[in-house]
């Protein structure tokens, strides 16, 4: 099912400005209306009162009307000084969304938050076909906050989202997909939000990362099956599978987590993906969601836009 309805999770940072773009070509792609939220405890985590607490609290939404498509042009500059009180932020950025919108001919809404900012874009996005959210940037203003609402977006969100890295722009994406495979339901829930957001002649590669030598009675590929699925779909599909740690058995590897993220990164940055979709893991610790290694380690290196199901 192709997305209808796209959340966009926006601040005031350089990335927001290509989060935005990256959202917008998506919903003029499908015809969706898309949804800009700014929580305000991203802009001024340590300062706003609001930033800490538990319950999102929404402020205010501003529709447009739907029109016919016009050219796609850059996103006005979102990244802006400011001195200023996050509300005030907020609604600068309120503005260049609309103005966006407008421009393109799409229907959509902005709104903002106050309280924890993971749990008012979960509910938000529930209400969703897909969230994208931007990589938390290295030297931010509120790494914490920016941590802390990918995971509660990925684990309690119910919904796949479309991470965009902080740097790179992205032009193209869905023509060349990459699955990482698992035997499991959430790698299942990956390549059906994969197909969901692809071109219609797009290329899948259904990778599994294997550590060792391969069972000496195996008969095909772990991931031939996933790329028949996919291939009955009508893309062009095909297994795939590459060794993580090739020169050391499993036994001597400490965090083959972090192994197999790279064997993904590289693998993409092999083939010229422009897509990497996976399932993504957690565990609740103290009311905190706590990402499985695969994960976070490719929030933290992702090099190319990363869709993650759970």
């Amino acid at each position: 099912m192709r997305p209808k309805d796209i959340l966009v999770v926006l601040d005031d940072s350089r990335q927001s400005t290509i989060v935005l773009r990256v959202a917008v070509e998506l919903a003029r792609r499908f015809g969706a209306r898309l949804e800009g939220i700014c929580p305000l405890g991203l802009l001024a985590a340590a300062a706003y009162p609001g930033a800490g607490g538990e319950e999102p609290i929404l402020v205010g939404g501003v529709g447009t009307g739907a029109g016919i498509l016009a050219p796609l042009e850059p996103a006005p500059e979102l990244a802006v000084p400011a001195p200023d009180s996050p509300p005030e932020r907020a609604e600068r950025i309120g503005v260049a969304l609309r103005e966006e919108l407008r421009r393109c001919g799409l229907d959509g809404n902005f709104v903002t938050s106050v309280g924890r900012p993971g749990g008012a874009v979960a509910a938000r996005g529930r209400k969703a076909d897909i969230v994208v959210l931007g990589q938390p940037e290295p030297g931010q203003t509120a790494p914490s906050a920016h941590r802390h609402t990918v995971e509660d977006v990925l684990m309690t969100s119910g919904r796949p989202v479309l991470m965009i890295p902080f740097a790179g722009e992205f032009k193209s994406m869905g023509s060349n997909v990459l699955i990482g495979w698992s035997e499991t339901p959430e790698a299942a829930r990956a390549v059906h939000d994969a197909m969901a957001l692809a071109d219609a002649a797009a290329r899948f590669t259904v990778l599994t990362v294997r550590y060792g030598p391969a069972p000496d009675d195996r008969i095909e590929l772990p991931g031939a099956e996933a790329a028949r699925h996919i291939a009955r779909h009508g893309f062009e599909a095909k297994a795939a599978e590459t060794v993580a740690a090739a020169n050391l058995p499993a036994s001597f590897i400490v965090r083959p987590s972090l192994t197999e993220a790279d064997a993904l990164l590289n693998y993409a940055a092999d083939i010229s993906a422009d897509l990497l979709a996976v399932g993504c893991y957690g565990h609740s610790r103290t009311r905190e969601m706590v990402l499985g290694g695969v994960t976070r380690d490719l929030l933290g290196h992702m090099t190319l836009p990363v869709l993650m199901s759970h």
